[in-house]
């Protein structure tokens, strides 16, 4: 459960001194998208863009493998001048379907989405609980240790 909240503020650091460069994305043009691998873990950011300000941010990390398939944990971060406008479970549901046809026209026809929920976060459960699932599971976060909810989904296509 790291917070993406810091990732999102790096990612605007960096797309605002042109370090890093985003693309367009495939099914929705209003998002951009954004590949890169840090130290070897692949990672797939999507944003919304209000010019070069991101006012949406959404990010996939590879993690343990669950049953076999390739599980990608998730993390959102809304700014806090976009915030309770239901940005976040739009975002999310769109980065899903994004990464779900660059998934499957490489081959990959089923994999798991995964968000660590911190218990006392509740705007980002109701998030997680639509666009993910309505079936949280307690669990301790094995990052921090502390408590959360895990939201798991297959995505099959």
């Amino acid at each position: 459960m790291t917070d993406p909240s810091n990732a999102l503020d790096s990612f605007q650091k960096a797309l605002s001194d042109g370090r890093i460069k985003v693309e367009k994305c495939a099914l929705d043009s209003d998002l951009y998208f954004l590949y890169d691998s840090p130290e070897g873990t692949p990672r797939f950011t999507y944003v919304r863009l209000d010019g070069k300000t991101v006012t949406a941010f959404v990010e996939f990390v590879q993690w343990e493998p669950i049953n076999g398939r390739l599980c990608m944990h998730i993390g959102y971060a809304i700014p806090e001048a976009y915030r309770r406008q239901g940005r976040a479970t739009e975002a999310v549901i769109a980065a899903i379907a994004e990464l779900q046809n660059d998934f499957k026209r490489g081959g990959i026809k089923a994999f798991y989405v995964e968000a660590m929920v911190g218990v006392d976060n509740v705007s980002s459960q109701r998030v997680a609980q639509k666009a993910i699932s309505d079936a949280p599971v307690e669990a301790t976060d094995s990052v921090t240790g502390l408590p959360a909810l895990q939201y798991l989904r297959k995505i099959q296509g």
